[in-house]
């Protein structure tokens, strides 16, 4: 069983605009609702695979009965946390050209008592998981330092954590040193103060400064330009697979889930990648945070290219 953990879930409504127009009028088209945040989609993702998953975290007022609703739809186990507020609802527009536009609202506020139930909700459902998704930002009140005082809690039940974040939350969390982390290159440059590199090499030599005796595989995501995979005795380049796009969104956090899948099933570094391109990919083919399914995974799998750097 994997964990997964969404601090600040969210309805992402995806709409569709020839052009967006800054300070004008948008007629939106192909609107619709998911229920979202980092750690549900990887949830959505792993059911997706035919495997199952528990998510936690805090949800509020209607918008989190959509969410549990959907779940209970999906037929995802979750065990969330009810705070006061309402959950928030976050609207992610594409125009022609594929470039997203995101306007995300902050989350309802999450009081102290509420992290210590949801940290105890963590300790005790990870009694019957192996990996546990620590993803995404967290809401008001919660502290930047969350990821990282969860990470020790649970490394100290013998619990493997892979870590996606950004900000304060990736810079605190790696303190930690989860088993596995995965920034994408603009979240690695932010990390150690650098301009973004610009080549595959350069990423990957960023990025091994990550690796340790603890932290023993870091993925980089790159967008239209690929991925990075790096262990201590491998490196390996995946370039993007040319498929045809209706939305990006969720495309990160497919990856993640298929990098906790193979390293719960101990895949070889070559297959993850892999696999992990693949379940991308097919999610940039779907509308909305929508995972791709097994069948289609399988199939682009067989178009992956892998190089050594």
């Amino acid at each position: 069983m994997i964990l997964t953990v969404t601090f600040n879930p969210a309805i992402d409504k995806t709409a569709e605009v020839d052009v967006l127009v800054p300070g004008g009028l948008n007629r939106l088209k192909n609107v619709r609702q998911d229920a979202g945040g980092k750690g549900i989609n990887v949830s959505k993702t792993i059911k997706a695979f035919g495997k199952e998953s528990c998510a936690l975290g805090f949800l509020a007022g209607n918008a989190g009965q959509f969410i549990e609703q959907t779940l209970n739809g999906l037929q995802i186990e979750h065990d969330f946390v009810q705070v006061e507020g309402d959950t928030r609802t976050n609207l992610k527009v594409l125009d022609r050209d594929m470039e997203l536009t995101e306007l995300n609202e902050a989350g309802p506020f999450v009081r102290k008592e509420d992290i210590e139930k949801l940290i105890a909700k963590i300790k005790e459902k990870s009694e019957d998981s192996t990996y546990v998704v620590l993803s995404g930002n967290v809401g008001p009140g919660v502290p930047s330092t969350i990821y990282k005082e969860i990470t020790k809690e649970l490394k100290g039940q013998g619990i493997h954590v892979l870590l996606d974040a950004d900000g304060e939350l990736f810079k605190e969390g790696i303190k930690a040193r989860p088993e596995a982390i995965k920034p994408n290159r603009f979240e690695l440059a932010q990390y150690f103060g650098v301009e973004e590199p610009r080549t595959v090499r350069e990423t990957a030599d960023l990025g091994r400064k990550l690796l340790n005796e603890e932290t023993k595989l870091v993925v980089i995501s790159m967008g239209k330009d690929g991925a990075i995979f790096l262990t201590d005795e491998k490196s390996l380049y995946v370039p993007s697979l040319k498929v045809k796009i209706h939305s990006s969104v969720g495309a990160g956090d497919a990856m993640v889930a298929a990098i906790a899948y193979a390293l719960e099933q101990d895949m070889p570094l070559e297959q993850l990648a892999r696999f992990a391109v693949a379940c991308s990919a097919g999610a940039c083919m779907t509308e909305g945070t929508q995972p791709a399914q097994k069948e289609q995974i399988e199939q682009l799998e067989n178009q992956v290219e892998i190089e050594n750097i």
